[in-house]
């Protein structure tokens, strides 16, 4: 959803009310759910010991379990299946979308390549590409080792809540010393050199409590992420996340400090209206690109 955020019309509202809508209707849904198959599940073991459930698709068990037909537990994982298949369609969608948004701020190798849009569709084929091609790739690695596979999706969990703290507390840090302006008190809210509150907010003290909570719980969830499942673990069932981000932050510096830090200025900042010139490439017309940073 935000990295669509740049083609939503008044999207400083839209954006956050989507997100609070889906998360509180989802939330519902889910929970309705998980009520649900725990009122129908009335032996886990004997669903765990089934032959589907030995396959590592439990909830097939359950569904037979519950409607006493073969048909009927059919056609509700083939729901189940419909529902995977649009949402790994709309994950593509948005990290194809987030590989062009960054190639687009000179962030990544190749950029000029990768952030080419292709004439007719308006549709990022380099970045669909990379992301189809890395996603088949992990999925080869479950072949060859499980652990090696659980310990790069690992990333997903640790990326992710790295990701909140850091902003986070940032907008924290801000928050607390009184660095973020009201959009009345400014006559330029584009001017990227100062922070200015958006109309969706939480304001003083409550909003300040707020933040830090969500910063100390993600500082939680991030460390607990990396230990292990249970005590004295083997060498296939070690949790190796720890080593995984490790990896990734390394490999990040250095090719910051050696290559990126010459071309990444920042988030690249739309004024105008764009186009695509000749070859894909993306063209601001009319004014001029701002570079934050």
């Amino acid at each position: 959803m935000i990295q669509m955020a740049e083609e939503v019309r008044n999207a400083d509202v839209t954006v956050p009310w989507s997100m609070l809508v889906t998360t509180l209707l989802n939330g519902a849904f889910g929970f309705a759910i998980v009520i649900a198959v725990l009122f129908v599940t009335v032996d886990v073991e004997s669903v765990l010991g089934s032959p589907t459930g030995l396959l590592g698709y439990p909830y097939m068990q359950i569904f037979y379990n519950s409607v006493g037909s073969k048909g009927g537990a059919t056609g509700m994982t083939v729901i189940l299946l419909i529902m995977t298949v649009c949402g790994t369609i709309a994950a593509l969608a948005t990290a194809s979308r987030l590989i062009w948004a960054f190639a687009r701020d000179r962030g990544l190798p190749f950029w000029r390549h990768v952030s080419k849009v292709q004439m007719g569709s308006s549709i990022p084929i380099y970045a669909v590409i990379i992301a189809s091609i890395t996603a088949c790739a992990i999925g080869l690695i479950n072949i060859g080792s499980a652990a090696a596979f659980n310990d790069v999706i690992s990333l997903s969990v640790t990326s992710l809540y790295a990701s909140y703290i850091i902003t986070e507390s940032f907008l924290l840090y801000h928050r607390c010393t009184n660095r973020i302006r009201s959009r009345g008190s400014v006559d330029d809210t584009s001017d990227t050199s100062q922070l200015v509150w958006g109309p969706f907010h939480l304001p003083g003290l409550f909003g300040i409590a707020v933040n830090a909570f969500a910063v100390a719980f993600g500082i939680i969830i991030f460390v607990f992420s990396f230990f292990p499942a249970s005590y004295h673990p083997e060498p296939d069932t070690m949790n190796y996340s720890v080593l995984m981000t490790a990896a990734v932050v390394i490999f990040s510096v250095v090719y910051y400090v050696v290559w990126a830090r010459r071309e990444f200025k920042g988030p690249v900042v739309e004024t105008g209206a764009w186009s695509l010139a000749e070859g894909g490439s993306v063209v601001e017309v009319g004014s001029k690109a701002l570079e934050s940073g």
